[in-house]
């Protein structure tokens, strides 16, 4: 032993060095300032709070306490901690227990002349107990490199995960709307269908009285019945949208599905979003924080590639009690120890290594692009979602002062209704063209509600 110990201590005091690049978080270039007029604070975590809508704000938080997608998102994140922790017991001695009682039949002709050995006999019992240990000194940083990667995957999992979470939580929430917008839109097409009918019975009684021709009626007639017929394909709308929740949370349809298609009102999105400081974004978006540690994870592959070229050195040990009559397996004649240094070096298999090594810089070439186009397209994705909620606000405005008009010029028409000086056919005229314009701003605040839950999501909010 003391022949191998400056050797061993050579190694150990060079075990924390590593080969291959040292990784360094890629700094993105980003312009501090937005593009679009957004309204600057912080960002609302809890966003799907804002619309103020309880039955909203219950689906979510069942969501949040588990659906299939969350729970295959923690599986693969509890996969990566158990290869994490894998990777770094490697890097400790081993040690295992082993025993063994066998009957040995040594042949006569073979390599040792037994038969010329006196009092040797062929036949004998062995019986052995006792432990292997062995522990590769990490000369080059290879267990370390691989801890590195494994680490980073880890992190990887959970930001994977998170975007899983916040996936979850919008597409909820943008169904939620779907499924309330198709019910305001049920009720003014039913309103809608309701006017048409009206004025197609007028048109009867018109037609009776040679007012109109019959031409005019077979077209009143027609335009009822297809506003009659697109009822029920609003009302299958809303249905979808409620089985889409269901499906997203994982529950049976008949849990989910009956309380939401009860008619409620469409959530009010709030007229301003936050938007936060543009390069936060950076930070809370969470495939962004998956792709820089899938990099991470690939420049650390690279090291333990290029460590594969280099020899490994281990220090082996072997200790137990080997005797042929178990009664002699505590003595201390019995004892067997085995220790020392030994390496391994695969001097003949450089290609293979080179080529390995090659296709570990190429992923992590690959990790890199993937990260730069997650920067884009986050950036790109927000700017957007933020030029489409504005626009939506401003159409929305617009809508609720056409309407607005439209209620007024209905109030005139039932006054002058009333004082008999127009007749009912100009009367309901004037509330199909109420309907109308309620139908045009539902549309709209639905549409205005649906860039919001886009916007929300774009910025990255929907966990802590």
């Amino acid at each position: 032993m003391p022949r191998f110990l400056p050797l061993l201590l050579a190694c150990a005091m060079l075990a924390g060095c590593a080969v291959g690049p040292d990784y360094r978080r890629p700094a993105p270039k980003a312009a501090p300032q937005w593009l679009e007029n957004g309204d600057p604070g912080p960002v609302d975590l809890s966003w799907w709070q804002a619309f103020r809508d309880p039955q909203l704000n219950a689906l979510v938080e069942r969501a949040l306490a588990g659906t299939p997608d969350l729970a295959e998102a923690e599986a693969r994140l509890v996969e990566a901690r158990a290869n994490r922790d894998a990777a770094a017991g490697g890097r400790l001695p081993s040690v295992s227990a082993r025993g063994s009682a066998t009957e040995n039949v040594v042949s006569e002709n073979g390599q040792i002349p037994v038969a010329r050995i006196p009092a040797f006999e062929r036949s004998f019992s062995l019986f052995d107990l006792g432990f292997d240990a062995s522990w590769e000194l990490d000369f080059w940083g290879r267990r370390r490199r691989q801890v590195e990667a494994s680490d980073a995957r880890a992190e990887a999992a959970l930001f994977g995960r998170r975007e899983v979470m916040l996936t979850v939580i919008a597409e909820i929430a943008r169904n939620y709307m779907d499924l309330r917008a198709a019910q305001a839109d049920a009720a003014a097409l039913q309103a809608q269908a309701d006017a048409d009918s009206e004025l197609a019975r007028l048109g009867r009684l018109r037609l009776r009285g040679g007012e109109i021709s019959a031409l005019d009626q077979d077209r009143a007639e027609a335009v009822a019945r297809a506003s009659a017929a697109a009822v029920p394909d609003a009302g299958a709308r809303a249905a979808a949208a409620a089985y889409r929740i269901a499906a997203l949370l994982g529950a049976p349809p008949e849990e989910v599905v009956p309380p939401l298609l009860h008619p409620a009102p469409l959530p009010a999105a709030p007229d301003s979003i936050l938007v936060g400081i543009r390069p936060e974004l950076l930070t809370r978006r969470p495939e962004i924080g998956r792709a820089e540690r899938e990099l991470a994870a690939a420049t650390a592959d690279i090291g333990v590639a290029r460590a594969d070229l280099f020899p490994r050195f281990s220090l082996l040990g072997s200790l137990g009690q080997q005797a042929q009559n178990p009664a002699d397996l505590l003595s201390t004649s019995s004892t067997r120890l085995q220790i020392g240094p030994s390496f391994s070096w695969p001097i003949f298999s450089a290609g293979t290594i080179k080529a390995q090594i090659r296709a570990a810089d190429a992923r992590a070439q690959a990790a890199a692009a993937r990260y730069e186009k997650a920067v884009a397209g986050a950036l790109s994705d927000s700017e957007a979602a933020i030029n489409r909620f504005l626009a939506a606000r401003a159409a929305l405005a617009e809508a609720e002062a056409s309407l607005a008009s439209e209620a007024a010029a209905f109030g005139l028409a039932e006054r002058r209704a009333g004082a008999g000086e127009d007749d009912r056919l100009a009367l309901v005229r004037a509330r199909e063209a109420l309907v109308a314009a309620t139908r045009r701003r539902d549309q709209a605040a639905a549409g205005k509600a649906q860039s919001a839950v886009a916007l929300y999501k774009a910025l990255g909010g929907g966990w802590r």
